[in-house]
C-alpha cells in the first residue's frame, strides 16, 4: 500500500538498509510518454512488484529479476496512473485518470470490478481488510471531488462525500478511531467518520501568497492523535484528530508535494522540501531536530527502515538518498537515471523505485 500502511506513515516494518547499494534490474522504457515520468510509486507483495504507468498500464513483475508477470492496458485514462496500488490478499486496487478504481486479480491482472466516479482518479486507494472496505478519493469535472468507500469484494459504494475541490490526495485513516483524513486543492483538510461517511470536522488552512494546495497525503500519528500534513503554502501542520485543531505549524518555504513520513521508536516526523532538504522534526511540537541538503528538489516522499536507521528517498538530480534518522547523515546516494518524485518502497534489504525516463529499479543493499 503506498506509504506502508492506512496512517500512510512511511514505515516499513521489517526492512533494513545497508551502508552500500548495488543495482540488481531495471526495466527500461517503462513509462516514456509525453509526461515522461512515473508519479505513482511502487508496492510489493510476495514475491511480485507492481505498479501503474503514466501510459495507463499496471505492471506485475517479478522482485528477483524484474521478468514482467502480467500486464494490463487502461485505455481511456488520458494521463494514465499516477496513484500508487493497494494490494490486499489476492486482489490489487488501482485508480486512474479515466475516474476509475479498478479492482484486478492479484495473480493475472483480471478485473474483478470497476467503478467510475468523477473523470480522475490522481490518488493511491487505502484498504482496511477488517472493514472489507477501500477508500479513494476522486476529482470531478467542475473542480470539486468526492472521498468514497467501496465494498472490496463488490465494488458497490458504502459512502461518498464530497469536497470543496480536487482531492489529489490519497486518503489516510485512523483504524481505532474510525476517521478517514483527505486534503483537497483549496487547502482543506477533512475528517470522516470511516464507517458512514459523515464530516467530522473540516480545517481551512492558511494560505501564503494566494496558496494552500495540499498534493501529498496527509501522515496519522494515532499515538499522538495527530494528523500531519504539507501544503502549497509551504508549511507543515499538525491537527488534533478529533478536533482538527491546529497544534503545531512548520514554516518551510516552497510548495511542497510529497507526503511525511513518522518514525515511532523517535516520534520524529520526515519531510523533504523543494529546496533540497530533507528534514527531521520533533513529532509533538513540530521543533526541528535536524535538516540535510542535497542540493536539488524533494518531491518524493521518504521512506523509513523497519529498523528505524535508515529514511530513503528520491530527487530531481536523478539520485536515490539514504541518511541516518539519527542525524541526518549521508549514509549512500546512487544514480537511477533521471528526476525521482515517487516514493521508495523498502522490502527486506531491497529498494524498489521509479524515475523519469521510465524505468522501474531495483536496487539491494548490504554492509560489507
Amino acid at each position: 500500500m503506498f506509504r506502508a500502511d492506512v496512517e500512510r506513515s512511511g514505515f516499513a516494518a521489517g526492512s533494513v538498509v545497508g551502508a552500500h547499494v548495488d543495482h540488481v534490474w531495471e526495466i527500461p522504457s517503462f513509462n516514456v510518454t509525453p509526461y515522461d515520468a512515473v508519479k505513482g510509486s511502487p508496492v510489493v507483495a510476495g514475491d511480485v512488484v507492481f505498479c501503474g504507468t503514466d501510459t495507463g498500464r499496471v505492471v506485475a513483475a517479478r522482485a528477483s529479476d524484474g521478468s514482467i508477470v502480467w500486464h494490463i492496458q487502461i485505455d481511456h485514462a488520458a494521463k494514465g496512473i499516477h496513484g500508487s496500488p493497494a494490494v490486499v490478499d489476492d486482489t490489487v486496487y488501482i485508480g486512474a485518470y479515466d475516474g476509475t478504481l479498478y479492482a484486478l486479480e492479484r495473480t493475472t491482472g483480471h478485473q474483478r470490478w470497476r467503478r467510475t466516479i468523477g473523470f480522475a482518479v490522481g490518488s493511491s486507494p487505502a484498504v482496511v481488510p477488517a472493514w472489507a472496505t477501500v477508500f479513494s478519493s476522486h476529482e470531478l469535472p467542475d473542480g470539486s471531488g468526492y472521498v468514497v468507500a467501496f465494498d472490496v469484494r463488490t465494488g458497490d459504494v458504502r459512502w461518498q462525500q464530497p469536497t470543496a475541490a480536487h482531492p489529489h490526495s490519497s486518503v489516510a485513516i485512523d483504524v481505532a478511531r474510525a476517521l478517514v483524513f483527505v486534503g483537497d486543492n483549496l487547502g482543506n483538510v477533512y475528517a470522516f467518520d470511516a464507517r458512514t461517511g459523515a464530516t467530522h470536522w473540516r480545517r481551512a488552512l492558511d494560505r501564503v501568497e494566494g496558496k494552500a494546495e495540499i498534493k501529498g497525503t496527509p501522515t496519522v500519528i494515532p499515538e499522538l492523535g495527530l494528523v500531519v500534513v504539507g501544503a502549497w503554502s509551504g508549511k507543515l501542520v499538525a491537527l488534533d484528530e478529533e478536533s482538527g485543531a491546529v497544534v503545531w505549524e512548520h514554516t518551510t518555504g516552497g510548495r511542497l508535494m510529497g507526503s511525511t513520513a513518522y518514525l515511532p521508536s523517535t516520534r520524529t516526523v520526515f519531510a523533504g522540501l523543494p529546496s533540497g532538504r530533507l528534514i527531521a522534526l520533533d513529532g509533538s511540537t513540530g521543533e526541528l531536530r535536524w535538516d540535510h541538503a542535497v542540493g536539488a528538489a524533494i518531491h518524493s516522499s521518504p521512506a523509513l527502515s523497519g529498523d528505524g536507521r535508515t529514511v530513503v528517498f528520491g530527487a530531481s538530480d536523478g539520485r536515490v538518498y539514504a541518511l541516518a534518522t539519527s542525524d541526518g547523515r549521508e549514509i549512500w546516494s546512487t544514480w537511477v537515471g533521471g528526476l525521482v518524485t515517487g516514493s521508495p518502497a523498502l522490502v527486506k534489504d531491497r529498494i524498489y523505485i521509479t524515475a523519469q525516463h521510465g524505468s522501474l529499479w531495483a536496487l539491494e543493499t548490504r554492509d560489507e
